[in-house]
């Protein structure tokens, strides 16, 4: 890997670009210290003995915490059916990683590439910029949207993957800091799909194979953005199978596989869709997801909450979750997503927001 912020000063012009360009040359000092303060914190870690003061742990927490790690494993439904494997991390492990996703989630946001959305956190804590909406807006209105996605992303991460990122450049820690670490936030060999620190992890992991995508696509007129496992390509020029075959040999070579059921190529004058979301014309919710909505508030005004929750719940399989308050979260849940896509001011969103105090009311 090839280190963008080498050193310290390195990191404080980096943040200086940052807030020039996101908040205007005024800034925001106390946000820029901070930040570079966890980075600085983060990356002068030289021993073990540091990493206990780092992640504010008693000196004889940390062994029995790599050494024997506990989770617990279930499972939940997904969404394109099939079950997925969950295995979280218990309470004292749990608020280590937390701590540690802290200082990692502020370094990822210095080194961020182009295009890459999921898994973001502004350590600023102003309004993300990194979401499903951002994400989608790189391919409204292309002729071709290719859709691409990585299959088991997180348990494909092995641990000698993540072991060799923290002694790559961009962290340098000694192979005992290093093997530590990599202990701490892995379970069973790959990274937990529980664990807080899984998803910024992943990120790091992803930077060479985003690098060597955003290199491909901007010599070839492509469009590109990832969403944690989401990839996508877009353009007004056709893409080939000789792209998908050398997008493929980028993605091999970065130690993923590409989950072929999930492989789509849309024209323009069928839906494209970019995370869930339509890309056709401006980016825009499904169909179904509004009808859905439409039929919640229907169902809720016409026959009274507790008969819509079971059957709207029965239909989604969610049954042990049924109660009048979980129905109006979620719909209010839904409501809010709307908004977030088309807008606060969207006609269709304060209907639905009306009609949502209504039923609030009633209930």
């Amino acid at each position: 890997m090839n280190n963008p912020l080498k050193t310290i000063d390195k990191i404080h012009t980096r943040l200086e670009e940052y807030n020039a360009y996101y908040y205007g040359y005024q800034g925001d000092v106390v946000f820029k210290f901070n930040q570079t303060f966890f980075v600085q914190q983060l990356l002068s870690v030289v021993k073990l003995s540091d990493l206990k003061v780092l992640l504010k742990l008693n000196f004889s927490w940390l062994g029995p915490l790599i050494n024997a790690p506990h989770y617990d494993s279930f499972s939940i439904p997904k969404k394109s059916g099939g079950m997925r494997k969950i295995e979280a991390p218990e309470v004292l492990l749990r608020a280590t990683q937390a701590r540690f996703n802290f200082y990692l989630q502020h370094y990822y946001h210095l080194v961020r590439p182009e295009g890459v959305f999921g898994f973001v956190i502004n350590p600023n804590k102003k309004e993300s910029f990194c979401n499903i909406v951002e994400n989608a807006k790189l391919h409204v209105h292309k002729k071709y949207v290719l859709n691409l996605d990585l299959e088991d992303f997180f348990s494909s991460i092995k641990a000698y993957r993540v072991k060799a990122l923290f002694q790559s450049e961009y962290f340098r820690y000694t192979e005992e800091v290093a093997n530590a670490l990599a202990l701490l936030v892995t379970y069973n060999g790959t990274l937990p799909t529980g664990a807080p620190t899984s998803p910024v992890i992943s990120n790091f992991i992803c930077l060479q194979l985003d690098a060597m995508l955003l290199a491909y696509c901007n010599e070839n007129a492509l469009h590109y953005s990832r969403y944690a496992d989401d990839l996508t390509f877009s353009s007004d020029r056709e893409i080939t199978t000789l792209h998908l075959e050398e997008l493929s040999k980028i993605i091999h070579s970065n130690h993923f596989t590409i989950n072929s059921k999930k492989t789509r190529l849309r024209l323009h004058h069928r839906k494209q869709t970019v995370t869930g979301l339509i890309v056709n014309e401006k980016v825009n919710v499904d169909r179904k997801t509004i009808k859905m909505v439409r039929a919640m508030l229907y169902d809720a005004l016409q026959n009274g909450v507790s008969k819509a929750a079971k059957k709207h719940f029965s239909i989604t399989k969610e049954t042990s979750q049924m109660s009048d308050t979980y129905f109006l979260n979620r719909l209010e849940g839904y409501i809010n997503f709307i908004a977030q896509v088309r807008g606060k001011e969207d006609a269709m969103v304060q209907k639905f927001k009306e009609e949502f105090k209504m039923v609030h009311l009633l209930s």
